[in-house]
């Protein structure tokens, strides 16, 4: 048996030890912004209470439902929901993400069929990306893009005759109202 006074000692170490522990804790913040839904109706939702809610920032709502903030104004937001929002009311919590939307990207996409955030819908199980992009982002430099070394055949003989295009060439189609300006392009 360990008499009183190294009992103490033993105590009184371990006891230390824990007070410097916890002086040097320092707990990790997270700050969180949440506002209200004022308003649902066609798929736009009114949110009030998000000041420093930014344009097309990623917001999240009750029952793993995402929004894209567009319309801010000083009292609320508009915000574009992505999915069902029959569950969604006045009154209900909004929250801010601090990201705007960004999509998954990768060969494990293809031939998947997912939601506007990336989540599937085939009933093929979840889906392992490892890279997401932003859904706006800025076009690549001229110079930094591929060189265009190969013809696009339009199948229209005189498009294709006086307008040579490269394959993934930018062409601007204009031309008066119902002329087929779309239809070439789609077809295309």
């Amino acid at each position: 048996m360990m008499a009183p006074e190294d009992l103490h000692g033993l105590f009184g170490e371990a006891f230390e030890t824990l007070r410097r522990a916890i002086e040097g804790f320092q707990p990790p913040l997270e700050v969180q912004e949440t506002g209200v839904v004022t308003t649902v109706l066609n798929g736009i939702a009114r949110v009030s209470g998000l000041p420093n809610a930014g344009y097309e920032e990623l917001l999240k709502f009750p029952g793993e439902l995402y929004g894209i903030a567009f319309n801010l104004d000083e009292a609320e937001i508009g915000v574009v929901l992505l999915g069902d929002h029959w569950h969604l009311r006045a009154g209900d919590e909004a929250e801010r993400t601090g990201r705007v939307m960004d999509v998954p990207v990768g060969e494990e996409l293809i031939g998947r069929v997912v939601d506007p955030l990336g989540r599937p819908l085939d009933g093929k199980g979840r889906i392992a990306f490892r890279r997401r992009l932003p859904i706006e982002r800025s076009a690549p430099a001229i110079m930094d893009r591929a060189p265009v070394n190969a013809p696009l055949q339009t199948g229209v003989k005189v498009i294709d005759a006086l307008i040579p295009i490269g394959r993934g060439q930018r062409e601007l189609i204009l031309g008066d109202r119902q002329t087929g300006k779309t239809a070439i392009a789609i077809d295309t």
